[in-house]
């Protein structure tokens, strides 16, 4: 487990709902389920990680983060984690 999964694993109470956005192959949702016995949703955009996801029975949604949240009602989750994401900027053009 990477150190700063250690460290958000001492943020987490037990039973939370917790939303790990850009999720990659789920390890944290599922260290946090087995350890925390949170519930909990992944947001990941690569083919990769959603099949990891799903062969460890994480509950991961395909989605771009760039779209937003809005399919999430507000306090649908406890805590949302963003521990590992790539963005990148599009400048625009002159």
């Amino acid at each position: 487990m990477r150190i700063d999964q250690k460290i958000i694993e001492n943020w987490i109470k037990p039973n939370a709902r917790v939303l790990d956005l850009g999720c990659g192959d789920g390890s944290l949702l599922n260290h946090l389920t087995q350890t925390k016995n949170i519930r909990g949703y992944g947001l990941e955009i690569s083919e990769q990680g959603i099949l990891a996801c799903v062969k460890k029975g994480i509950n991961v949604i395909e989605q771009d983060l760039d779209g937003g949240l809005s399919n999430f009602a507000d306090q649908s989750f406890d805590t949302v984690i963003m521990s590992v994401s790539y963005t990148h900027l599009t400048l625009p053009t002159n």
